[in-house]
């Protein structure tokens, strides 16, 4: 209902999407944790591994969307992200507890996973009365007993504090918009393929307009899908950036390509991708240089600072045409 609402009406289509991902999350997580779903016999331990699995990564997924898609998003609404992402970060403990072999591999994965816990206290202690009876509340106050225990009473503790748990209200900001991109150029509909000598460099015009993205020049980059699999990522300059009004950005850049793999005829993907960093994020940012070094030291740094990144155009195919390099 929430996403034809959004369909009908385009100035509330960001607050509907926006607030249909967050329930989504919720069931989710919900139908995971089904206790009858739980309590089955070792052969059927696969298949609810699986079903747990796939919602954990999905929720995952989803919540990256919501913090870094939206413009408009508050602090208010970034730790009920957070927490959710939390809760789905338990979830897939409990699941690889199930599927693990051995003690030791376990003891580093429930320490990280309390550090995370204890930053996330650090980073976001003012909004935590307003958190009673929420999944964190509740493994905060069982944190002394969490610290000392053993990975499989620690799991254990974890898979009923998620049962147990509140759920969460979301609050709405007054606006909400989702960041969006089209590519202009190339328009994926030409026949004529894009010539070049195999192992040499062929430069592909791009031309994209983007709608309420925050920093495009830090967070937009252009990924090229070969026809094997391989994918390259180009991060453009920020000249290439244009801003022709407010919440509306235009991308005018180059992609070389070049590859030696293939030298038939056959079409690559070009994509918009946003970049994102989550320890780099608004709700990071409030903690102070001290602890955020101390909190974060044990969590690995991504290359060039990029966590990960979420598709937010349309895929365009484009024609190209190696021809084999003469001898």
């Amino acid at each position: 209902d929430l996403q034809r609402l959004g369909e009908l009406q385009s100035e509330l289509a960001g607050m509907a999407d926006f607030t249909a991902t967050y329930l989504q999350c919720q069931l989710l997580l919900i139908k995971a944790l089904q206790e009858k779903l739980w309590n089955v016999a070792a052969p059927l331990y696969l298949k609810q591994n699986a079903l747990a699995s796939a919602a954990a990564k999905q929720i995952l997924e989803e919540t990256y969307k919501m913090e870094f898609m939206y413009s408009g998003v508050e602090s208010r609404q970034v730790v009920i992200i957070h927490h959710m992402r939390l809760q789905a970060k338990a979830l897939q403990l409990i699941v690889t507890a199930r599927t693990t072999r051995g003690v030791e591999p376990l003891f580093g994965m429930c320490e990280k996973f309390l550090q995370e816990v204890d930053s996330f206290q650090r980073c976001f202690i003012s909004e935590l009365p307003h958190m009673q009876g929420s999944f964190v509340d509740k493994l905060l106050d069982l944190m002394p007993r969490l610290v000392t225990s053993k990975p499989s009473e620690v799991v254990k503790i974890l898979q009923t504090t998620l049962r147990q748990s509140t759920f969460l209200h979301l609050p709405l900001p007054e606006q909400l918009h989702r960041a969006t991109a089209n590519i202009i150029e190339p328009t994926g509909e030409s026949d004529n393929p894009l010539r070049f000598t195999s192992g040499l460099v062929v430069a592909l015009d791009v031309d994209a307009t983007l709608e309420h993205v925050q920093d495009p020049q830090g967070t937009v980059k252009v990924q090229v899908l070969y026809p094997e699999g391989q994918a390259q990522l180009i991060h453009p300059k920020p000249a290439d950036f244009r801003n022709p009004g407010p919440g509306r950005h235009r991308l005018i850049t180059q992609v070389y390509l070049s590859h030696t793999a293939w030298t038939e005829p056959c079409q690559i993907e070009v994509r918009l991708l946003l970049a994102y960093n989550s320890n780099r994020s608004k709700a990071s940012a409030k903690i102070l240089k001290s602890t955020w070094s101390e909190s974060l030291e044990a969590l690995p740094q991504s290359e060039n600072g990029i966590e990960g990144t979420i598709p937010f155009s349309k895929p365009v195919k484009v024609y190209i045409m190696p021809k084999p390099a003469r001898r």
